[in-house]
């Protein structure tokens, strides 16, 4: 794993579709720990575990329910969250330890701000934390991505994605105060960005521009 901030680690590089390029991210807090997105390589979860291990592994939506979260559950123990929505994707004994329901916001263990934002799939969270360290984290998931370095979005409606819930799920980010904007996949490399509040409104005015 690579440090890239004082207590946030960003996992191996890894391919989802065959096409997109996806880290998980370890944030290390007084309590507990959490993976954010997926990871699906060992030597992540050894790292994690000389770290302090993770109390909780957060996912961002229905599109990282794969087999190999079997195999983060076994190696971290970690309980698995995501909103409420993403239950129904799960097959066999696996599921959510924590499904939030709100259609909200929620702060979670050690202040992570658990945001509902829909559009890309109808179960789509964004995870805020605000790092003792100075920075605000925005992990963006797959509601907003990068695609070559410029923003984008993508609306899957087969799993319930609405352009509606996307404009709403954008003016409702607009107004967050984010210092890193963390996306789970990207097309082209993975490029952690950090941003002003102009910057972060530039982002969200051209995305909104694209209705």
């Amino acid at each position: 794993m690579k440090q890239i901030y004082p207590d946030l680690w960003q996992t191996t590089l890894e391919k989802r579709f065959g096409t997109l390029d996806s880290h998980g991210y370890f944030l290390r807090h007084a309590e507990g720990n959490a993976l954010i997105y997926h990871s699906e390589t060992r030597a992540d979860y050894e790292a994690i575990g000389k770290l302090g291990g993770a109390r909780h592994q957060y996912l961002s939506h229905s599109h990282e329910i794969m087999p190999s979260l079997q195999d983060s559950r076994a190696a971290l123990g970690a309980k698995l969250c995501g909103h409420r929505n993403m239950s129904p994707r799960f097959s066999g004994a696996q599921g959510l330890d924590v499904a939030f329901d709100t259609d909200d916001k929620v702060t979670h263990a050690g202040g992570l701000e658990v945001i509902f934002t829909p559009g890309h799939t109808d179960n789509n969270v964004c995870y805020r934390y605000d790092s003792p360290h100075g920075k605000t984290y925005l992990f963006t998931g797959d509601a907003i991505y990068q695609d070559h370095g410029v923003w984008n979005w993508l609306i899957f409606e087969r799993d319930g994605g609405r352009r509606e819930d996307m404009k709403a799920t954008l003016l409702r980010l607009q107004d967050l105060d984010v210092d890193v904007l963390i996306c789970s996949v990207s097309v082209g490399p993975v490029r952690i960005q950090e941003v002003d509040r102009p910057g972060w409104q530039a982002i969200v005015d051209g995305l909104l521009a694209r209705f």
